[in-house]
C-alpha cells in the first residue's frame, strides 16, 4: 500500500503534492560516492530549494551519507541553511553583491570571486570582522558567464586577489560548458586552460586546496578530471543530464521526485461540448471527462494543455482543453477500469521521468523540477512511509 492510500497521512496530500524518497536520495549520494575519486570531496549542489526538492532535509540527508559541502547560488539560501543547522562548507557558485560580504562573512561562507574590486571589499570586511574568509577563484574557462580570462593576461590579478588580508584562496574551480555531450575536444581545452592557469598562479607561491571543474557530467565521464572535488547537481536527484553520453562506469540512480495530484471530479459529455478556458477543446463523441487538481499555478505549463498525457491507474490520458490555473482535465473515455474522485494521478517520478515532460516543453529537467510550486507539499518519504522534518 501506497502511503497516501493510508487515512492517517491524508492531510498531507489536500490536493497536489510531491513525494521526495530519501531512501532514493541516500542510494544517489552513496553511487556518486562510489564512482568518483577517493581523492575528491563531494560538494552537493542544493540552490534553488535542492532544485524544487526542499533544500534543508535533502542537505541534511546528503551531508548524513557522503557529502563534504554544499553548493547554492544566493546568500539568502546560505543563512537559511545556517539558520537550520547546517554546519559544513557552503559556497556561492555566483556572485554575490558587496552589500552582503558582511553576511557572508558572519556566516562563513565561502564565496566565488572572479573580479579584484569584489576582492578589494571583501578583504575589507574580513579584517572589519577580524576573520579571514575563504574563497574559490573562479576561471572562465569557455562557459562565457564568470570569472577571470584563462589567456594568461589574469595573473597578476588574481595572485594579488589571493594576498589580500582576511583572504584565504582555498579554492579554485570553473565548469564545463558541454560534458554532457559529445564534444569532448571542447572539454579537453577548457581542462587545459584550468590546469594551466592554475600551474601559472601556484608558481607565484600561491596554493589552492582544492580544484575542482567537473559539475555532474563531469563526475560521470571525466574521473580523471575529478582532481579535489566535484560538483554533483542533478544526479542526485536520480537524473541524468539531457544527451549524456554514458561514462566508463555504470551508476545506478533513482528518481528522488514524485509529483501527484487527485481526480477531484467525473462526467460525462456530450458530442459538440466544450472543454476549458478558450473552448479549445470540443468533443467529438460522448466523452468521459475527468477533473485533476492540479493547474500552472502548481508548476505544471499551460504548454502541456490540448495533448500532454498524465498517468492514472498506470495508463497514460490526454489534458485536454486548456490547463487552467488549478485544474486541468483529462480524456478517460478509453481508460480500462474505473475512475473515481480521490484516485491518485502521478505527474511524474516513479513511473516516468521528468525528462519526458522536458521533452515536450523542449527543455530540460532541471527546469521541471525547480518549477513545481511551492503550494504543492513536499512529503519527505524513508521506508515507504512519511516522516516528521528534522
Amino acid at each position: 500500500m501506497n502511503w497516501f492510500e493510508d487515512s492517517k497521512y491524508r492531510k498531507l496530500f489536500d490536493r497536489s503534492c510531491v513525494e521526495i524518497d530519501l531512501d532514493a536520495l541516500k542510494n544517489n549520494i552513496r553511487e556518486i560516492r562510489r564512482v568518483s575519486s577517493p581523492d575528491a570531496d563531494i560538494m552537493a549542489v542544493v540552490k534553488a530549494d535542492a532544485y524544487g526538492h526542499g533544500a534543508i532535509e535533502v542537505a541534511k540527508t546528503l551531508l548524513d551519507n557522503g557529502a563534504n559541502g554544499l553548493c547554492i547560488a544566493t546568500i539568502g539560501e546560505a543563512i537559511h541553511l545556517r539558520k537550520n543547522g547546517i554546519t559544513s562548507r557552503l559556497l556561492i557558485l555566483g556572485g554575490t553583491d558587496s552589500a552582503y560580504y558582511e553576511d557572508a562573512v558572519k556566516y562563513d561562507v565561502d564565496l566565488a570571486i572572479y573580479d579584484i574590486e569584489s576582492a578589494r571589499i571583501l578583504s575589507e570586511e574580513a579584517v572589519k570582522q577580524g576573520k579571514t574568509t575563504n574563497i574559490h577563484i573562479k576561471l572562465d574557462t569557455g562557459m562565457g558567464r564568470i570569472g577571470f580570462a584563462t589567456d594568461g593576461s589574469s595573473i597578476d590579478t588574481i595572485v594579488e586577489v589571493c594576498s589580500m588580508p582576511g583572504i584565504n584562496p582555498y579554492g579554485v574551480f570553473s565548469h564545463f560548458a558541454v560534458a554532457d555531450c559529445d564534444d569532448d575536444e571542447y572539454t579537453e581545452n577548457q581542462y587545459k586552460r584550468f590546469i594551466d592557469t592554475i600551474a601559472a598562479v601556484e608558481a607565484r607561491g600561491v596554493k589552492f586546496t582544492k580544484r575542482h571543474i567537473c559539475n555532474s557530467a563531469g563526475i560521470l565521464r571525466f574521473p580523471e578530471k575529478h582532481l579535489d572535488m566535484v560538483r554533483a547537481g542533478l544526479i542526485l536527484y536520480g537524473l541524468i543530464p539531457a544527451g549524456c553520453p554514458e561514462g566508463p562506469t555504470k551508476i545506478n540512480l533513482k528518481p528522488v521526485m514524485t509529483w501527484y495530484a487527485k481526480v477531484i471530479h467525473v462526467k460525462e459529455i456530450p458530442d459538440g461540448t466544450t472543454v476549458s478556458y478558450g473552448r479549445h477543446f470540443t468533443a467529438t463523441r460522448p466523452t468521459k471527462v475527468i477533473t485533476i487538481s492540479v493547474g500552472y499555478a502548481d508548476g505544471l505549463s499551460r504548454r502541456f494543455s490540448n495533448g500532454f498525457e498524465l498517468m492514472v491507474n498506470g495508463q497514460r490520458l490526454p489534458i485536454i482543453g486548456n490547463v487552467c490555473m488549478d485544474m486541468c482535465m483529462l480524456d478517460a473515455t478509453d481508460m480500462e477500469g474505473e475512475v473515481a474522485k480521490g484516485q491518485v494521478v502521478e505527474i511524474f517520478g516513479k513511473n516516468r521521468s521528468a525528462d519526458e515532460l522536458a521533452d515536450y516543453l523542449g527543455t530540460i529537467s532541471y527546469e521541471i523540477t525547480c518549477d513545481v510550486g511551492k503550494r504543492v507539499h513536499r512529503i519527505f518519504v524513508e521506508d515507504g512511509k512519511p516522516v516528521e522534518t528534522k
